[in-house]
């Protein structure tokens, strides 16, 4: 009876064990289950609803997010985009996530796919705003299907934006005359060598006791030793995670990556520049750098401040004025990245877009690109659109209005 007993209890447990066993199994194939249903349901979703995913640099989700918008009320087309890096944009353009990728930093970068660099060191690739510049009201069809004949990868240049450094004067001692000395020197997009040795001082430290005071990092810039400013509150510093083009920006422009230093440990790291600007604003004595679209606003914020910039015997000093922003130095290009394929409608679809948002004469996007701080890259090719419309009158073509 003993032995019977036990049996059971031996059984039961074999029983409860089993059970957990399988129920745990059951939640775990569940999970995977609906893990995918999701996966299918979103791309179902997306795909009825004509939406067309798109992604990449962190610095152009400001301005994407505007044009986006404004397009969709424009043509009811809808497009998504995912702010995941630049190098992320281009690998997401290989491997057919994003219809289109945007990248914002040098795009000879190392975090830029090898097979996407060889597309812009390829000197038979030409920029798609060599062709959509061309476009009128009458051959906009005929300039879409001579680029979508090449099915590979194309790239469009559409805006150049401009990195500002920006600091926060709270409880730092700095009077209006000290701030107008705060200036970088710049030469060939790169700062000058004495505001790269302050700058790498506060920027590759990896302990917080390591900080400088604004009194010390004020003499590096200045050679001026002013007791006037705090020696007290440090210069903390601000950056965007790895891998962004704002921040692989500002380590070729400080001269960083030239001289294999790296952004120190001590430095606040934030995924956006609007998050990078908010920390800017509450943290007395700080210290970072920001896309323009972002510092637009600064005159309306009573502690923060711009360097200024200075090139040969101009300056550009954004608390006063930002009346000069086209010849601004320190500036990169926003690129679209996309592959033409056989999907004739997908490539319409985004060759419309890339060239509405890129070269059209729309006044909305003007408006978009104006009120963020930056410059179309189509007003550099002026001079091929004259040069082309001079070849038309050459050969008694007669010109259209441009679309």
């Amino acid at each position: 009876m003993q032995k019977t007993s036990r049996t059971t209890k031996v059984k039961n447990k074999n029983y409860l064990k089993d059970l957990f066993l399988n129920k745990k199994s059951w939640l775990i194939l569940t999970l995977v289950v609906f893990f995918i249903f999701s996966i299918w349901v979103w791309t179902f979703i997306s795909i009825k609803n004509d939406v067309i995913n798109i992604g990449g640099s962190a610095s152009a989700d400001l301005v994407l997010q505007k044009l986006i918008n404004e397009y969709q009320k424009q043509t009811n087309k809808k497009f998504n985009y995912s702010s995941t890096g630049s190098g992320a944009g281009a690998r997401n353009v290989i491997n057919k996530t994003y219809s289109i990728g945007f990248i914002s930093k040098s795009q000879t970068d190392l975090s830029i796919p090898s097979e996407i660099r060889d597309v812009f060191n390829n000197p038979k690739t030409k920029d798609d705003l060599e062709e959509f510049i061309k476009i009128n009201k009458d051959n906009k069809k005929e300039i879409f299907t001579k680029l979508q004949n090449n099915k590979t990868y194309h790239y469009t240049s559409f805006a150049k934006d401009s990195i500002v450094f920006v600091y926060n004067i709270k409880n730092t001692g700095l009077t209006d005359n000290q701030i107008e000395q705060i200036k970088f020197n710049v030469s060939n997009n790169m700062i000058s060598k004495q505001s790269q040795k302050a700058l790498h001082k506060i920027y590759t430290n990896n302990n917080q006791s390591d900080l400088i005071s604004w009194k010390e990092f004020y003499k590096l810039l200045t050679n001026k030793d002013e007791n006037n400013i705090s020696d007290k509150v440090k210069v903390r510093t601000y950056s965007t995670n790895s891998g962004s083009g704002t921040r692989s920006s500002f380590e070729e422009l400080s001269g960083l990556k030239k001289e294999n230093k790296k952004i120190g440990q001590a430095v606040n790291e934030y995924n956006s520049n609007g998050a990078i600007f908010t920390q800017l604003n509450v943290s007395d004595g700080s210290f970072g750098f920001v896309s323009m679209q972002y510092a637009q606003d600064l005159k309306k914020i009573p502690n923060l401040r711009s360097v200024i910039i200075k090139q040969d015997n101009q300056e550009w000093n954004l608390n006063k004025s930002d009346n000069n922003l086209l010849t601004y130095p320190l500036s990169r290009p926003f690129v679209a990245l996309y592959k033409l394929t056989d999907n004739q409608k997908l490539n319409n679809e985004i060759l419309d877009f890339v060239y509405w948002f890129s070269c059209s004469n729309d006044k909305k996007v003007q408006e978009i690109y104006d009120h963020l701080g930056l410059i179309r890259s189509y007003l550099s090719f002026k001079s091929i659109k004259t040069n082309y419309f001079n070849q038309l009158d050459n050969k008694n073509i007669i010109k259209n209005e441009w679309v």
